[in-house]
C-alpha cells in the first residue's frame, strides 16, 4: 500500500489472498529472482539444494519445478520435509549451473547457501 508499485506483482502472485505461481512465471523469473528466491527460501541439503515452497498448492510448486527445468536446465525434484510440506530439491548435477546463474546477484553473506 505505501509503494503502489508493488501492486503489479501483488495481484500476480496473489488470489483472494492465497499465494499463487502465475502462468506466465517461465517469462517472470529471471537469474536475478532465482537468486533472491534462493537467498530467502534456499537452503544447502548435501552436495544439492532445497527450495522451500511451503505455502503453494501441488500444481504451483509442479509449475516453479518445471520452469527450473525447462529455463534454466536444472535438475530437480519434489521432496517433502517431515511434516509433508513441499520443497524443490536441485540435484548436486546441477549447482555449478546454478552458481552460474545466481552468484552474481547474491549478497556475500548469503553464499553458504550455494556451498561457497
Amino acid at each position: 500500500m505505501q509503494l503502489p508499485c508493488f501492486n503489479y506483482y501483488r495481484h500476480i502472485f496473489y488470489s483472494a489472498r492465497i499465494k499463487i505461481v502465475p502462468l506466465n512465471i517461465y517469462e517472470l523469473l529471471t537469474p536475478i529472482g532465482l537468486a533472491f528466491w534462493i537467498m530467502d527460501d534456499g537452503s544447502r541439503q548435501g552436495s544439492g539444494l532445497h527450495i522451500s515452497v511451503y505455502g503453494f498448492y501441488n500444481e504451483d510448486v509442479d509449475r516453479l519445478m518445471f520452469t527450473l527445468q525447462d529455463k534454466f536446465g536444472l535438475k530437480c525434484s519434489i521432496h517433502y520435509n517431515r511434516d509433508n510440506k513441499p520443497r524443490i530439491y536441485i540435484f548436486k548435477e546441477s549447482m555449478p549451473d546454478i552458481i552460474h546463474l545466481v552468484k552474481p546477484y547474491f549478497i556475500e553473506e548469503m553464499l553458504y547457501k550455494l556451498g561457497m
